[in-house]
């Protein structure tokens, strides 16, 4: 009996430490096994060349051998499964934006970093603040929760041959890109779906804050009136690059990838139109490896910075040092970048202001501009072709062309009031929107069949 009691105890104790290792399935996150090492679980943005890399060139630093850290899992999730993962004991998030990142910091998803090594890097090699915008996150108690590992600035990417061929001018500003001389057919502007890209969102955000909101939504609607839309940034990229449009937004690196490419595309940033992000590492609240985890955080800030300088990559580094080492001297027109990023003339961002509206800039800009593409793109090709052809006066033109790019009416579904999309009423549902699919899905079909009834509606007064 007592020998049936001790298998029974040892069968127990067997039991408890294979559930413990399977909490979670195969999704469980941040994970040490004995003998094998750490397992670090990176949420992250970017693409596969740099998760390739990273992982290639950290698991040979010293830094990952010392800290006994195996292996890097690369989860590349969209924002809205970041929290999930998180919960799961991800270790760091890694690139995405601020706006991401400032979420995620304002929901608790963000620990502390409190590793002295990565702190002494901030003032000695990584700046608190560049072209006006910060480098850090700092919360009310002091600490910092995110710091900067690579410089972005957000513009558009041309192709010069593409221009020529359809004679267009090489446009400077956003209002060029959302001008008439772009309403043509095929489009010849490329842009991404906010909800699938955090760059274009950034774009976007830029343009309401830079021209103010009402003025920023019509410029908005004529860019995308005037474009393809694609479902991805790099989408838009590989289309300029191609030669299947003329002009597509980018961030930077994307345009300085496209020039290597290709030796007729351009990038270009809106002279006094555009702002320098710091594109954000974090450690993550629930990471059960916090010091390793800070110490890749060091590595992606001093070493690491190397990734950036690859030829298929071309971003620009947070930590110039990186320009000092050989690889970094056989970047002179990365160093050249960077320094003319430093003195961007931007204009003054909030954060907190495109993070109080994000979710609605959004799905607002999806609904209408994005599922009623098709609709807005012929009505204003439609109205702009009928005014160039004599067909509609002056006036006739001016009056359709505010009419489309009125602000979308809709009933409110709590009210049943008609309102439309203010500043206001978009900081109001801003968090709902994220929490509430029903409430969502409501709006958004709303705003959608709004959107559509008004662009069908100019397109039968051109129609005649």
């Amino acid at each position: 009996m007592k020998k049936f009691a001790s298998l029974s105890v040892l069968f127990i104790l067997l039991f408890s430490v294979v559930a413990a290792g399977c909490i979670g399935g195969e999704t469980k996150t941040g994970t040490q096994t004995e003998g094998k090492g750490i397992t670090l679980v990176v949420l992250t943005r970017h693409d596969v060349t740099i998760q390739v890399m990273a992982k290639r060139m950290f698991l040979q630093s010293d830094i990952a051998k010392q800290y006994n850290i195996r292996d890097i899992k690369f989860i590349k999730a969209p924002e809205s499964l970041w929290p999930t993962y998180i919960e799961k004991g991800a270790d760091v998030g890694w690139g995405g934006g601020p706006t991401l990142f400032d979420d995620l910091f304002k929901n608790n998803y963000l620990a502390p970093i409190d590793d002295q090594k990565v702190l002494g890097l901030i003032g000695a090699q990584i700046q608190e603040t560049i072209a006006g915008m910060p480098m850090v996150r700092k919360g009310n108690d002091g600490k910092i929760y995110w710091i900067a590992a690579a410089l972005s600035s957000f513009g558009f990417t041309v192709n010069h041959d593409v221009l020529k061929r359809w004679n267009l001018p090489v446009p400077q500003t956003w209002e060029e890109i959302a001008s008439e001389t772009f309403a043509m057919d095929p489009p010849q502007v490329g842009i991404a779906d906010p909800t699938r890209s955090t760059s274009n969102t950034r774009i976007y955000q830029i343009i309401l804050q830079a021209f103010g909101w009402d003025e920023g939504w019509k410029i908005l609607t004529l860019i995308a009136a005037n474009s393809k839309i694609y479902d991805a940034s790099d989408a838009v990229r590989e289309a300029v690059i191609a030669g299947d449009i003329a002009v597509g937004n980018t961030i930077d690196f994307y345009g300085y990838t496209a020039m290597k490419l290709n030796p007729a595309c351009e990038y270009i940033i809106p002279k006094g139109q555009s702002i320098i992000n710091g594109d954000p590492i974090a450690l993550l609240v629930n990471s059960q490896n916090k010091e390793a985890a800070q110490a890749f955080i060091y590595w992606v800030l001093t070493e690491g910075q190397k990734i950036w300088l690859d030829e298929e990559i071309n971003r620009l580094p947070v930590n110039p040092s990186v320009f000092d080492t050989p690889e970094g001297q056989k970047r002179p027109d990365l160093k050249k970048a960077y320094e003319s990023a430093l003195k961007t003339q931007g204009i003054e961002f909030d954060d907190n202001e495109a993070l109080a509206t994000v979710n609605s800039m959004q799905l607002y800009f999806k609904a209408t501009l994005v599922d009623a593409n098709q609709e807005l793109h012929r009505a204003w090709v439609s109205l702009v072709n009928a005014y160039r052809e004599g067909r509609i006066s002056e006036e006739k033109y001016r009056e359709l062309k505010a009419k489309l790019l009125e602000p979308v009416k809709f009933k409110d579904p709590d009210t049943g009031e008609t309102v439309t999309l203010t500043e206001e009423y978009a900081k109001k549902i801003n968090d709902r929107l994220a929490k509430d699919s029903s409430f969502r899905d409501t709006l958004m079909q709303e705003w959608r069949d709004a959107a559509r009834e008004k662009y069908q509606s100019v397109l039968t007064e051109v129609q005649g």
